[in-house]
């Protein structure tokens, strides 16, 4: 089992002990909060993220600079 699944697995334990309602609700609300950050890139933004983000760490030297690219332009 990985670290991810296992920490995973170690929370729902954890959960499953939780008497009080107002712990449930913060766990609820944290949990919401990161469902609905996660779906405000949509897949095809996620992959061109992605795409970005590998040209970027196969060739770090080929940026440019903002200050550079508006006086440019």
């Amino acid at each position: 089992m990985d670290n991810l699944s296992a920490r995973k697995y170690h929370f729902i334990e954890e959960l499953m002990t939780v008497e009080e309602e107002s712990v449930m609700e913060a766990l609820e609300r944290v949990l919401k909060k990161e469902k609905e950050a996660q779906e405000r890139i949509s897949p095809v933004q996620k992959k061109e993220l992605e795409k970005r983000l590998q040209s970027y760490s196969e060739n770090p030297e080929d940026l440019l600079d903002w200050n550079e690219v508006k006086e440019e332009w």
